[in-house]
């Protein structure tokens, strides 16, 4: 059996914690508690929905610990967690567009022209005995309803680029302007989307989780379907032959970089995503040109975590994945409510 978890750091701030309870038929429930016995919101979750069951009881333990740190109010927390555990019992839930504590889509920004690091980032970097500034761009937030990313990205960053720069994008925000985002609840894992998963070191349950990545049997099947079934089934047995020699990489390196960027679940902290897992963009090299001759900058569509940095489309071949993986090699950007999905990046001193 499951071992069970009750999460209760953040209880001073919230009024709030979280339990994880499994059960003896493989079925588990997440319950958000304001005491021993009052249930502030619940879901339970079936044998084969158990990747649900722990993707919530991450997020909701990641909310109760932004938002105390944030100092929101806690009747707008505890709103938070109800619509959260709401959407991961199928109910449609409208979270009014709202971004990290309560920001909505159409609320104001810092001036981009600031460029905040984002906690814990810097925002010089040293590669190969250049010094470059990483100038986070912050922005709204970006909805299915924006079915276009240029001018999001000629309204936010384009007032701030010079002669040189280059421009990173994020490719969650591509993925979102094109509609590529799809729901959990319609995501059915296969046997071997199972099997796989089981093989996804993720660290859960430990201080060295940084997230689930293909981990889940969710994220597995959609990463499966893009790569195609042969595909995997290959890089599965040469992964199987290379790994006990030390070689890492051969699965992913296999399957291709459009495979590796389907992220499940898409967000932990932006809730209008937190139910959702993202495909690769479609034609990621088009948009980057497109940014390209209409801004003048070089521009790369990138896919970066905690894990490393590379690039899903290019506007020039020049710029290297040896490069892009060194620039951002700590995430600048961020994971999670940073909400930078742009990074103006200029060599120091120009």
């Amino acid at each position: 059996m499951e071992q069970s978890f009750i999460y209760d750091d953040a209880a001073a701030g919230t009024g709030l914690t979280v339990e994880y309870a499994p059960r003896g038929d493989g079925s588990a429930s997440v319950r958000a508690l304001s005491g021993p016995e009052a249930v502030a919101a619940e879901a339970s979750f079936a044998k084969t929905a158990i990747d649900e069951a722990h993707i919530l009881y991450m997020e909701a333990t990641e909310l109760l610990r932004t938002r105390a740190a944030a100092g929101q109010e806690r009747a707008a927390i505890r709103g938070d967690v109800e619509k959260l555990f709401a959407a991961f019992r199928g109910e449609k839930v409208s979270f009014g567009d709202a971004g990290p504590s309560g920001l909505a889509a159409g609320a104001a920004r810092k001036p981009s022209g600031e460029f905040a690091a984002n906690p814990g980032k810097q925002i010089d970097i040293e590669v190969d005995g250049v010094v470059y500034e990483r100038l986070p761009v912050r922005t709204r937030l970006i909805t299915l309803r924006d079915a276009d990313i240029f001018p999001i990205v000629e309204e936010y960053a384009g007032p701030y680029l010079k002669p040189g720069d280059l421009l990173f994008i994020s490719e969650k925000a591509l993925t979102i302007t094109q509609g590529r985002v799809v729901d959990m609840g319609t995501i059915k894992p296969s046997p071997l989307a199972r099997l796989l998963a089981r093989n996804v070191s993720t660290q859960y349950g430990s201080s060295g989780f940084r997230g689930f990545g293909h981990g889940t049997a969710l994220a597995m099947q959609l990463f499966i379907e893009e790569a195609g079934y042969l595909r995997v089934l290959f890089a599965a047995a040469v992964s199987a032959v290379t790994r006990p020699f030390g070689l890492r990489g051969a699965f992913y390196y296999l399957c291709g970089k459009r495979a590796k960027s389907i992220d499940c679940p898409m967000s932990f902290l932006i809730l209008e995503y937190a139910h959702a897992a993202k495909l690769a963009p479609n034609d990621p090299d088009g948009a980057a040109r497109r940014i390209r001759r209409a801004l003048g900058c070089e521009t790369v569509i990138l896919d970066a975590n905690y894990r490393g940095a590379f690039s899903l489309g290019r506007s020039a071949r020049g710029i290297s994945e040896k490069f892009i993986g060194k620039l951002f090699r700590d995430n600048p950007l961020g994971q999670s409510d940073e909400m930078t999905p742009f990074c103006i990046v200029r060599r120091k001193g120009i």
